[in-house]
């Protein structure tokens, strides 16, 4: 057996790696592979916030009872029905242009709050929207041809008035680096009722959508 010799090297090299096994929690962003070397490097993150009101949204609401019509893109509220022959699906969505993040950027944290005007025994699920729409033309006869994800972000219950919030880090992270992201629809999961909240249109502000958004780059 041979025997092992601590070197200066090797016991640099021992040192060196001992740092960054202890540094690899806290500062993983901060390492990087170049040139098939290990360097250590500060990156310098701006940390904002960028809240959108009702005044970047765009929301409306479709029916399945009337599959042509867009009369959702004015209405001061928007119904959601989950009945199987007569549903009516909500949507949301905000520009975040007026917040100037670079695609490197990124959302720390999102939080989209609605309030429910008329409530029901029923809980609503909100499914991101990857592919682009509009309040003035979108109908019922219109969101089969929109890319609607299949899991849903969040959910809240439907059986108060009062805000409701739901975590949407995620698709906002996205929104931000892909750009992908055309709001939410919202879709009652579960329930009898048909339950309402306020649009961007409504006449009392605080029935309006908003979203606190956290963000760097």
């Amino acid at each position: 057996m041979r025997a092992f010799r601590i070197t200066p090297a090797r016991l640099a090299a021992g040192i060196l790696l001992g740092s960054l096994s202890c540094a690899g929690v806290g500062y993983a962003a901060s390492l990087g592979l170049v040139s098939k070397s290990l360097h250590a490097w500060n990156q310098t993150l701006t940390k904002a916030n960028c809240n959108q009101s009702a005044a970047t949204a765009d929301d409306t609401f479709v029916q399945q009872g009337s599959p042509a019509s867009t009369a959702g893109a004015t209405a001061t509220t928007l119904t959601i029905r989950p009945t199987a022959t007569l549903q009516d699906y909500a949507f949301i969505r905000f520009d975040l242009s007026g917040c100037s993040l670079p695609t490197t950027g990124g959302a720390d944290s999102a939080v989209l709050t609605v309030r429910v005007t008329t409530s029901g025994n029923d809980t609503i699920s909100l499914f991101p929207v990857t592919s682009s729409w509009s309040s003035s033309t979108l109908s019922w006869n219109g969101v089969s041809g929109l890319t609607i994800g299949s899991t849903a972000t969040g959910s809240f219950s439907a059986s108060s008035t009062g805000n409701k919030t739901v975590t949407v880090t995620a698709d906002v992270d996205t929104a931000i680096k892909a750009g992908t992201l055309w709001g939410w629809e919202l879709r009652a999961t579960s329930g009898t009722a048909t339950v309402a909240i306020g649009a961007s249109e409504n006449n009392t502000s605080a029935n309006r959508p908003s979203m606190t958004l956290s963000d760097e780059n």
